[in-house]
């Protein structure tokens, strides 16, 4: 477990963090997304001991970071965005090296080496030099001196950039292996890194935390998450107008005499609230055609999330 704990950083008398808070739980995996320049690489160096905080607390499994930082990072794997990689050393050469700098040796290093190199799909590869890799295989050989050692803890600082759409999946697949023992954060600017690993998010812009709540809580601020499309082959808004079940949104007309209706379920389950649409419906002569459920997006909804800076520039232009 990572528990992160008022943080803040500043850099020449200009805060990139602003008082972080969260915590990442065992079996879980936290998705830490924000644009560029919004701090999330500098927060990524603080929780595993890269560099210190100005102010606030990292405690990783129980230990503080500040206290001991050396214990701590014992019990953190790192993938940074942009990892450092020994030009002239292959592959194997430099997991060894990196195995040994994390205490293994004998067998317990072979076995480490074998058993990263399978779930990273490094066979093919282990006799190259580091230099001549491909961006995608660069990446996962970072990826696979992070998780040789089996840490407690693991974080990922853009761990799908630059691999193929294959690749993408089964460096997702590995990270759902990992977080059945560990606790997992997984730093992005890429949405879909949300829907494909993620459990919750935790949202930051300029250096403060706009959102942090489940996966769903976050699509669920799109005022379209949820919202089932119903259409019909004629016009009558009267059906629908006393159903206990639903909350109609909107009515709007169709080409043909049709209409197209946008509905919430006020209670029970989705299909009940459009079966309870379509009887009513079926009841006064109008025949569906079609229907949808959809879910919100993730874009739209972290494109609405403002900053209290931001908020307070718009206040201000409001105000003047």
């Amino acid at each position: 477990m990572i528990t992160v704990n008022e943080i803040y950083k500043q850099y020449a008398g200009k805060h990139a963090l602003n008082g972080l808070s969260f915590s990442a739980e065992n079996g879980s995996v936290l998705g830490f997304i924000g644009p560029n320049g919004a701090g999330k690489s500098t927060a990524m160096r603080i929780i595993c001991g890269v560099m210190p905080p100005t102010s606030g607390t990292v405690r990783v499994s129980g230990i503080e970071m500040n206290e001991n930082p050396r214990a701590a990072r014992e019990k953190i794997g790192y993938l940074p965005e942009n990892a450092p990689l020994y030009t002239g050393m292959n592959v194997t050469a430099f997991l060894r090296y990196c195995g040994g700098m994390r205490g293994l040796s004998g067998k317990s290093l072979d076995c480490a080496v074998a058993e990263s190199v399978e779930k990273c799909r490094l066979h093919d590869v282990l006799h190259e030099e580091l230099d001549a890799l491909s961006k995608g295989f660069r990446r996962r050989v970072c990826l696979a001196q992070a998780i040789m050692h089996k840490p407690e803890n693991l974080v990922l600082d853009e761990p799908t950039d630059g691999l193929d759409p294959d690749q993408k999946r089964e460096i997702r697949t590995l990270i759902r292996e990992i977080r059945e023992h560990s606790a997992v954060i997984v730093s992005t600017h890429i949405l879909e890194e949300i829907d494909a690993v993620c459990d919750s998010v935790l949202a930051i812009r300029g250096g403060y935390r706009v959102f942090y709540g489940s996966t769903a809580q976050f699509r669920a601020l799109d005022p379209n998450d949820g919202v089932i499309v119903l259409r019909f082959d004629s016009y009558s808004e009267e059906p629908f107008r006393n159903l206990k079940e639903i909350e109609l949104l909107s009515v709007e007309r169709r080409e043909e005499n049709g209409m197209e209706i946008r509905l919430k379920t006020l209670s029970g389950t989705t299909s009940g609230a459009i079966a309870s649409a379509v009887n009513a419906a079926s009841a006064n002569g109008l025949k569906l055609i079609g229907f949808e459920q959809r879910s919100g997006r993730l874009e739209d909804v972290f494109a609405g999330l403002a900053s209290p800076a931001q908020k307070k520039e718009a206040e201000a232009c409001i105000t003047e």
